[in-house]
């Protein structure tokens, strides 16, 4: 798998700390190595003693005791040690090296050490009555380890093992979300709605994975939008093939009747001409509102009027299973809105609690102002719908019963039509079973700021139409 991400990441951070660790390295070996170390200053202080021990051993004991002692001052790979006259003449006669004859004129102006690059240079004058002789000694450094004190170097290597492993941990941290949500758009992709890139995030609260679960829950959303297309493609296919199956029929059959009876074949077909015309109508209607197509008509009006004129109408529907529906309404509320919008928000609703309440059932809708707006609520008696319905109720499409067809619960597309107007008036649409059981829906309208003036003078009215009341 190639790992772009985890590899830029790992090895950026990774090169800082080995930067920072050789950094330090330097520091140490520059400290350890400056202009006093420490480690040379026992032979620093002894100089001028061994200077005047040395002349001492060559005057009395000539090159041999002087090379003698040389020799035991001198340290394999480690210091070396020269007996110069006044005029630079190393008296054992020994190559010496014009560097270090410079590095030991300066030693003796920069009391007595002179550091190099190569080595660091020791010299100390002495006169004597026989004459005056300088002894030059060159140090070499020791090796870091044997200079470093305690464990520094260990604790070096040890934090570079250190950080390798910390930045691998943070790189994988890092890009392994990031791999899986890449995967998770692939297979996205290629079809799989179901997938998922945050299933093993655990509780980890960071941007990337808020980043995960935002894809989640698009995915969930972009499964959803398109179920309820190939709900639209199932559902409109299916609702039309029986109005269009049964029109095919009564024309065969309206061919070869007599007068009576292609009459009642004409009546059939108009019949479902208009619920096709119906369903149609709702499918164009649902479209334009999501696509936005649909700009309604803002205009100030009573929405007490609007629900009285639905109530009107329900109440007929009402009478073919004697279903109540009982209406309490504050005083005028006056909104901004498209009437023909809101009168078909609420219609569906009243509509859909007529229907559920079944034989006898009783509705009740309520008008009030509550916090700022406009709240209409419509509860009826009926079954209610399962708890995790509830949130997909306004989908279009969307029923509860997958089995029910236009006879049975209509297309699934009368509450969509419902939030699609409520939300193009700022507004917001719920529902929620109540005990012992049944179902209420509310809708929130927002009041414009400048109220118009009130009608009537009551603060509350009550309104009961029955099946049998016209």
């Amino acid at each position: 798998m190639n790992r772009r991400l985890f590899w830029k990441i790992f090895l950026p951070f990774w090169l800082a700390q080995a930067v920072l660790l050789g950094a330090l390295y330097l520091r140490i070996q520059h400290r350890i190595s400056s202009e006093h170390p420490w480690w040379i200053q026992p032979e620093r202080r002894e100089m001028p003693v061994l200077a005047d021990y040395a002349a001492n051993v060559y005057e009395k004991q000539g090159q041999a005791g002087l090379s003698q002692l040389l020799d035991n001052l001198s340290l394999q790979n480690r210091s070396k040690f020269w007996l110069v006259d006044a005029s630079g003449h190393e008296l054992l006669g020994r190559p010496l090296p014009e560097r270090i004859l410079r590095d030991a004129s300066a030693a003796e102006k920069s009391e007595g050490l002179h550091h190099s690059f190569e080595a660091n240079v020791l010299a100390a004058s002495t006169t004597t009555p026989k004459g005056h002789y300088v002894l030059i000694a060159e140090l070499v450094p020791p090796k870091l380890s044997e200079r470093v004190p305690g464990d520094i170097l260990w604790t070096l290597k040890l934090g570079t093992v250190l950080s390798a492993i910390i930045c691998f941990l943070i790189a994988h941290y890092l890009s392994k979300p990031i791999e899986r949500l890449r995967d998770a758009t692939h297979e996205l992709a290629r079809g799989n709605l179901d997938i998922r890139a945050g299933e093993n995030l655990g509780n980890r609260r960071d941007e990337i994975a808020d980043l995960v679960r935002d894809f989640d829950s698009m995915a969930g959303e972009l499964r959803t939008l398109i179920q309820s297309e190939r709900n639209l493609l199932s559902g409109v296919s299916h609702e039309l093939r029986s109005p269009i199956a049964r029109i095919r029929l009564a024309l065969t059959l309206a061919r070869n009747a007599d007068d009576a009876e292609r009459s009642e074949m004409l009546d059939r077909i108009e019949q479902d001409t208009i619920q096709l015309d119906s369903m149609l109508e709702q499918i164009l209607t649902v479209a334009r509102l999501e696509s936005g197509q649909h700009k309604p008509r803002f205009e100030q009006l009573s929405l007490n009027d609007v629900v009285d004129d639905v109530l009107h109408d329900a109440n007929f529907e009402a009478a073919a299973t004697n279903a109540t529906i009982a209406f309490q309404g504050d005083d005028d509320i006056q909104v901004n809105g498209d009437a023909g919008l809101l009168r078909s928000a609420i219609e569906n609703i009243v509509r859909n609690a007529i229907f559920y309440s079944g034989q006898g059932g009783k509705i009740e809708v309520r008008l009030s102002k509550e916090n700022g707006t406009a709240l209409i609520s419509v509860r009826d008696k009926g079954p209610g719908v399962p708890e995790n319905a509830l949130p997909l109720l306004f989908k279009p499409f969307y029923r509860v019963d997958d089995s029910r067809g236009t006879t049975t619960g209509g297309m699934g597309l009368g509450l969509a039509i419902v939030r699609n107007a409520v939300l193009a008036h700022g507004g917001s649409v719920s529902a929620k079973n109540v005990v012992p059981h049944g179902l209420e829906v509310e809708l929130r309208l927002p009041i414009p700021s400048a109220s118009q003036p009130t009608r009537g003078s009551g603060s509350h009215r009550l309104v009961q139409t029955t099946g049998t009341t016209t």
